[in-house]
């Protein structure tokens, strides 16, 4: 594994991370679906907990680690040259 592998790995990482973190949120009042702008507005007075939409979430994440494995296998081909290490001497 080379140092462009390790990096699209941590950047995959931190992208999955974004994805299910940004993902739009749903409220479920009665058994049905509903944004939480249109239901805060009209029943101002309940108290409702908005959850992560998982259909969403699934496919935001499920692209996110497809980009992050076909990036990983193209880098894997890249030669990376090393510099010549110049010997120590000895004073």
């Amino acid at each position: 594994m080379n140092i462009f592998q390790r990096i699209v790995l941590v950047l995959g990482a931190i992208a999955l991370v974004a994805a299910i973190l940004t993902t739009p949120q749903l409220v479920i009042l009665q058994g049905t679906y509903a944004k939480p702008s249109v239901v805060l507005e009209q029943l101002a007075q309940l108290e409702l907990q908005p959850i992560i939409a998982p259909a969403t979430a699934t496919m935001r994440a499920v692209g996110v680690i497809g980009a992050t494995i076909l990036l990983f296998f193209a880098l894997s081909g890249i030669k990376i040259k090393k510099r010549a290490q110049k010997p120590k001497t000895k004073k």
